[in-house]
């Protein structure tokens, strides 16, 4: 599997092959070493934006294909408007989550976290700002962001966060130096909804045509139409033949990818 050392490195043999045979020396020598650079630098860029690709970190995409169950997970929260409506229908379901929250959030609603740790759902680690700018952070400034949150979940809960979700889902270098320091596990999702971009029809439409065996699927708990749209999308995963169980149980359950 491709990843970022090895792909880097095999990058620098090359090029420093090139360079010691006088490519530089010709036109089509340059035209070649700005192809294989034009298409490291496209690899990469590809890659953070695909966690999927455990290229810069190992992530926990889903759970074991052979068994028919699935993960919820719900980002970007806790909101006041709208998670404690998902709470509530979970709960009149039974079904256990994973909820990954972002600190500041944390910070105006810590009654609402308490309350996700006290119905049993998995509080997850989702950075203290979720800032546009967090992938260009450098290593200590992330760490410092996934301490703090992790600070503020353990006050409120009782419990430090084990888990953590990279806002965007975007990976890098910097990502992977900061989580070694942190030591958290990293999740990622098989199904990515896009309840805040999409209508509540084509969310349904997507679950109903692409859900799969041991899929963590990604939610949004700060989208009202998310709340509205719940209870249709797990009707849709219970008439598959799915099982819905909580995060943790649906990683330790043989096998992860």
């Amino acid at each position: 599997m491709l990843n970022y050392n090895d792909t880097t490195i095999a990058y620098l043999v090359v090029l420093v092959i090139l360079i010691i045979s006088g490519m530089l020396s010709t036109t089509a020598g340059i035209v070649i070493i700005l192809i294989i650079t034009l298409l490291y630098v496209s690899l990469l860029v590809i890659a953070s934006a695909r966690i999927q690709m455990n290229f810069h970190i190992k992530a926990i995409n889903r759970g074991s294909k052979e068994k028919a169950k699935v993960a919820l997970t719900f980002d970007d929260g806790p909101d006041e408007n709208t998670t404690l409506r998902i709470l509530d229908i979970l709960e009149k379901h039974k079904i256990k989550a994973a909820f990954f929250c972002i600190g500041s959030r944390i910070e105006k609603n810590r009654g609402i976290l308490k309350q996700i740790s006290d119905r049993g759902h998995i509080i997850g680690n989702h950075s203290w700002s979720h800032a546009f700018i967090f992938d260009f952070y450098l290593p200590g400034k992330m760490v410092r962001e996934i301490e703090k949150t992790d600070a503020i979940i353990k006050e409120i809960t009782g419990k430090e966060p084990e888990y953590f979700r990279p806002p965007y889902g975007v990976t890098n270098p910097f990502l992977s130096k900061a989580l070694k320091r942190t030591g958290h596990t990293v999740i990622g999702w098989s199904l990515r909804t896009f309840d805040t971009m999409k209508n509540k029809q084509q969310v349904l439409n997507k679950l109903e045509t692409e859900i799969s065996n041991g899929g963590i699927i990604l939610f949004h708990d700060t989208n009202p139409e998310t709340a509205e749209l719940l209870e249709q999308a797990i009707d849709i995963i219970k008439n598959k033949g799915m099982e819905i169980i909580r995060l943790d149980y649906l990683m330790n359950d043989e096998f992860t990818e």
